[in-house]
């Protein structure tokens, strides 16, 4: 499985690069527009769990993830809209190893990663929930250490960002 790297914005955060709803589309900016009906702000990657209400599992505001590919003029990604639901679980081991990644769909009890403990024992994870893999957010300063599959219950919907020249 070759490593895909994901862009984080989430709706109103401050940022030094945005993506900005206007004229009925997704657009890449530096600079906020008062032509902008809506603007996500870039988080790094990792931060984007300050944005889940754990609690309750809901998004607690609104995201897009996006596949970075510096050579296209279009990137694909998705959007969750604030206060959908969300089904989290949590990974830990040593070593921790995913068979999924962002936007695969999964079952409950499909095994999404595998994970080594202090043991060195190899453990299957199974998933606890059905839908779509929205982040996976790995933690590895955590000791040992830890990573949360953040799941949709249902497809998130689909984007399309224009870049800017």
């Amino acid at each position: 499985m070759s490593t895909r790297m994901y862009e984080v914005y989430v709706e109103n955060a401050n940022s030094n690069k945005y993506i900005c709803f206007k004229n009925q589309k997704l657009v890449h900016v530096r600079e906020v527009s008062a032509e902008c009906t809506r603007l996500f702000g870039e988080v790094p990657y990792e931060r984007v769990v300050d944005y889940i209400d754990l609690e309750r599992a809901v998004a607690a505001r609104s995201i897009i993830v996006l596949h970075e590919e510096p050579s296209l003029r279009e990137l694909e990604g998705f959007i969750i809209e604030k206060g959908t639901p969300l089904c989290l679980q949590e990974v830990t081991g040593k070593f921790i190893y995913f068979l999924v990644s962002e936007g695969s769909e999964v079952s409950s009890g499909d095994i999404i990663a595998y994970h080594v403990t202090s043991k060195f024992e190899v453990r299957n994870v199974k998933s606890k929930c059905e839908g779509q893999v929205a982040f996976i957010v790995d933690m590895p300063w955590e000791v040992p250490r830890k990573a949360i599959v953040v799941v949709t219950p249902s497809e998130c919907g689909r984007v399309t960002v224009e870049k800017t020249a």
